[in-house]
């Protein structure tokens, strides 16, 4: 069972953001990249600025910059979060399912005054 943390801003009371927990396997293939997305912005520009950096100057091998990927994976969800809070989006509350559809489902069933306020 997958777990996503669920976030409202009082902005936008007809949307709800839902962003798992674990590992990113796009961001880990696509590095950098995969965070634009994910539409972690800040977050991907800086990863790129540093990948590319890396590059150039020091030439790392292939290992390496998987490692980083791998890395990135894991942080990614992570840097959506952030990105989010950092936006206006507030954390709601944690829903488990097995994925996102379900977790949007369990999630109205928990707060049935939610069904009221999204435009479904």
């Amino acid at each position: 069972m997958k777990y996503f943390t669920v976030y409202t801003n009082q902005s936008y009371p007809t949307e709800i953001k839902l962003v798992p927990e674990g590992f990113s396997w796009i961001v880990f293939i696509l590095g950098p990249f995969g965070l634009f997305l994910q539409k972690s912005w800040i977050h991907g520009l800086i990863l790129l600025n540093l990948c590319f950096s890396l590059v150039i100057w020091c030439h790392p091998s292939i290992i390496i910059m998987g490692f980083i990927h791998f890395l990135i994976g894991c942080f990614a969800y992570h840097f959506q979060r952030t990105e989010l809070k950092w936006s206006g989006w507030n954390l709601r509350t944690v829903v488990g399912a097995p994925n996102k559809k379900f977790a949007f489902l369990r999630l109205l069933d928990q707060e049935p005054n939610l069904k009221h306020t999204l435009s479904l």
